[in-house]
């Protein structure tokens, strides 16, 4: 696997994260070892983009609750 599809992928996870977790669970039982180590790494970077954005959306939405940040 040459370092450009690592990188393509590497980046899917970032930009659509299922993605990363399909390939992710999909190479993770692949024999070869480099695409076990590429799939846990998708499946890695795609969990902890889904867990920062949802830290970032909830942070958010908290933040147009108050009362001092509304404007008002």
């Amino acid at each position: 696997m040459s370092g450009g599809q690592k990188a393509l992928f590497y980046i899917l996870s970032i930009l659509i994260p299922i993605v990363g977790i399909i390939v992710g669970i999909i190479w993770m039982n692949d024999q070869d070892p480099e695409k076990k180590v590429v799939g846990k790494n998708c499946l890695i970077i795609a969990i902890v983009v889904m867990v920062l954005s949802c830290i970032c959306w909830f942070a958010a939405s908290a933040l147009s609750i108050m009362p001092a940040f509304s404007g008002y």
